[in-house]
């Protein structure tokens, strides 16, 4: 009885520590640790597996990540479902589908889970997130402080992080509904930081001469095409600001599209605007793939769509309230 006692007051004591350490790092100190967790994904060189789920699907990837002189290389290798390979050297991305014998190479992502990100500077989102520490957790055998975003509205998702409390690595991330559900999860379940590693891990099993190749030079982005800046998004949420603008052609179709880009710093939001096809299936109302939502609507002799990883209301906001002001 005595030695039960003892153990509950350690264990009392054990946590009243840890609220009091928790209730000393204040905000400016997690902004600080979020902006370096992209430098180290970045910098460090490690090799691990994690699980991605989204919606009801769960996926386990292999990641091997090497950093050199020469930038950034990195090798997923998807260990669940459709077999895929996706190897990066800085900007240009390999993306190797066994299953339908294809390569895509092109100068961006390719849809697919990828570990989050932050800016380097964070204390202009302070009008839109409360940022707080939690305590420490194990992720992956190795010590991790939880961390929690919090939006101020209903217009974002929030994040509550792992980060690697020795390397400032992120070992976990949950997106977080407006309700502070998690539709989205991505967790290292193994992990190893290396001071180098070997190029040749970096190189895929598959040759795939035997395959089709698609590359950027395809995709027609010869010249840049003009855009028409009388395109505007009327009503946004506080702090989501016009960060890009661009003309291309689709390469599903070949069809030109307009596309806009709204951020807060954290948050993107993709509007695209493209003239209606007769007989082309379009998107009208709201439809969400795990995390990610879109909206599409029909405008006189245009299509709009806006799609994010941002809650519906988000996208909708946005894409009814597409005009031209011309």
């Amino acid at each position: 009885m005595r030695r039960s006692f003892l153990i509950a007051i350690l264990l009392f004591s054990l946590s009243i520590s840890l609220t009091v350490s928790a209730e000393q790092i204040d905000s400016d100190t997690v902004r600080e640790w979020l902006g370096r967790v992209t430098a180290a994904g970045k910098n460090l060189n490690y090799e691990g597996t994690f699980v991605y789920r989204h919606g009801n699907e769960m996926e386990a990837v292999k990641i091997i990540h090497k950093a050199d002189d020469k930038g950034e290389h990195e090798r997923m290798i998807s260990l669940t479902g459709s077999a895929r390979e996706i190897i990066r050297n800085n900007e240009v991305v390999t993306c190797i589908l066994p299953d339908s014998k294809s390569v895509v190479v092109d100068n961006k992502t390719p849809g697919t889970q990828q570990l989050p990100s932050f800016p380097s500077e964070l204390g202009q989102l302070d009008a839109y997130y409360d940022f707080s520490f939690e305590g420490y957790e194990r992720v992956a055998s190795r010590e991790a402080r939880r961390v929690v975003i919090k939006p101020q509205d209903r217009f974002r998702y929030g994040y509550r992080l792992w980060i690697d409390d020795a390397f400032e690595l992120l070992l976990r991330s949950e997106l977080l509904d407006p309700d502070g559900n998690a539709v989205e999860q991505i967790m290292f379940t193994d992990i190893k930081l290396y001071e180098s590693l070997d190029s040749d891990l970096l190189k895929s099993n598959l040759s795939g001469r035997e395959f089709t190749w698609v590359t950027d030079d395809e995709t027609n982005h010869d010249k840049p095409m003009p855009v028409d800046p009388h395109w505007q998004v009327k009503n946004k949420p506080k702090g989501f600001m016009l960060a890009h603008h661009n003309m291309h052609k689709l390469p599903e179709t070949n069809r030109p599209v307009e596309h806009l880009v709204y951020t807060d710093g954290l948050a993107w939001v993709s509007v695209y605007i493209e003239k209606i096809v007769k007989n082309s299936d379009l998107l009208q109302g709201a439809t969400s793939m795990g995390a990610v939502n879109a909206y599409g609507r029909v405008m006189g002799e245009y299509h709009v769509t806006a799609v994010g990883e941002v809650p519906a209301m988000t996208v909708e906001l946005l894409g009814s309230s597409v005009i031209h002001t011309k």
